[in-house]
Parts: structure tokens; sequence; C-alpha cells
């Protein structure tokens, strides 16, 4: 019966979000419908979760929707003029978000195939925090950068027994010692913000990749987007 109501709920939720479709594609509103599948990052099996988005930069949450328990699919829509980030959210794992501007958006467009991977909490995970931005060129955080970070620092508070490694990677542009520097401060950066909001110094340290670690070919914008990137390992996770 639970499971008949919660199919129920989840065919109704697939009604309204078409008749919102047909209302806005029709009107002076443009929107963007985001699905994919929220998956496990170390097995990519799907996973039952809630998907929220919140609006940038202040991190204000907009809207909260669930995934289908037997595929991990979601559908969301966020309408135009905003900057957005959503992610997953499920006991057990840390969620990478996503980021996207859809300030400029004149027109009904569909966005495919936009995973949310879900990092299981266990030593050697390593996890990219997406929604981290500098200052070109510069180890200073902006303001759209909060949200992600106050996540951050709840997951250590949460979590007050693990102790992580924060790095920087940069891409291939400019000169590899002056990349090695501008990670290390970048790092540096992250990790301050979160020893100013109450986490230990000692359950973090700080890595300065610089370009070493590619993890996309450098020869686009793309390319060098992935690759300059705050992620975090766990180191241990204690008892």
């Amino acid at each position: 019966m639970i499971k008949d109501l919660y199919m129920k709920n989840i065919s109704i939720s697939i009604v309204l979000i078409f008749l919102y479709i047909n209302i806005y594609s029709q009107g002076s509103q443009p929107v963007v419908l985001i699905s994919g599948k929220v998956v496990n990052d170390r097995n990519m099996e799907p996973l039952e979760a809630r998907v929220i988005w919140e609006l940038l930069p202040d991190g204000t949450e907009a809207g909260i929707a669930r995934t289908d328990p037997s595929n991990g699919e979601y559908k969301i829509i966020l309408p135009f003029g905003k900057k957005y980030g959503y992610l997953a959210v499920a006991e057990g794992y840390y969620s990478v978000t996503k980021y996207l501007d859809v300030t400029d958006l004149t027109e009904y467009k569909e966005i495919e195939e936009q995973n949310l991977f879900m990092a299981p909490v266990m030593e050697s995970q390593v996890v990219r925090l997406n929604n981290i931005f500098f200052k070109k060129k510069t180890a200073e955080l902006l303001k759209e950068s909060y949200p992600e970070l106050n996540r951050f620092v709840e997951f250590l508070k949460t979590n007050k027994k693990i102790t992580i490694e924060i790095g920087a990677h940069t891409d291939n542009k400019g000169d590899k010692a002056e990349n090695v520097t501008l990670s290390q401060n970048q790092a540096n950066a992250v990790t301050n913000y979160c020893i100013s909001k109450g986490i230990k110094a000692d359950r973090l340290k700080v890595k300065g990749y610089g370009q070493t670690q590619p993890i996309a070919f450098n020869e686009d914008e793309e390319g060098r987007e992935m690759n300059r990137r705050i992620e975090f390992k766990v180191l241990t996770i204690g008892k």
C-alpha cells in the first residue's frame, strides 16, 4: 500500500511537471527541465534520495523533489533569471552538487543525463566540491561559494571524527610552479573558511597539486574548467 501511494505521488508529480512546462513554454517566462539519475559514485548503482535546488549566491532553498525509488531518476524545473545549485541528499553519502546559470534563458530548454553523484563516506574516498568559485587566477573566494562551503562545514560537524585532506588543482595555463602556489593558496582559503566556522585545524590537511593531476584534457575551456577544482579526501573515519 505504501509503495502504491508513493508511485501515485510520483505520477502526480510527473503530470504537474508537464502542465508547468506547457504553461510556461507557451508564455513569456521560459524554464529549463533538468533530468537525470542519482547514483552511488563508487558503483554507479541508482539511489533513492531527495533532490534539492537552491538559489545562488545566498543558498536559499527553492524546491525539493524525490527520485523514483526503482531507478533513481529525477526531474526538476528551474525558472529563468537565476543561478542555481542542485544536489541529492541521502543518509551516509556526501553529495556532489551541480551549478546552472539560467539568467539569460530566453526559451524553454531541456537538459538530460544530469546525473547526481553521491560519495559514500569511507576512507580514501575523494569528493569534488563543485560549487567553489574563486576570482580568476587568485585564491579569493567568491560569495557564490558560501552555500557549498557551509554545507561542507556541516558535514564535518556531523562527522566529528573524520580527518580529511583538502586539495586544490589548476589547469595547465601559466607557469607550473606558479600553479602549485596558486592551488596551495586556494586550498588554504577553503581550509581557513572551515576553521573560521569552528572546525579544528588538526582535522584538516592541505595540499596544492597545481596542474599535476588533470581529470580531463586541457585542450579546450571545457576540459580546463574540469581540471580547476577543489576536492576533499577522507583520510580517517575514526570510531
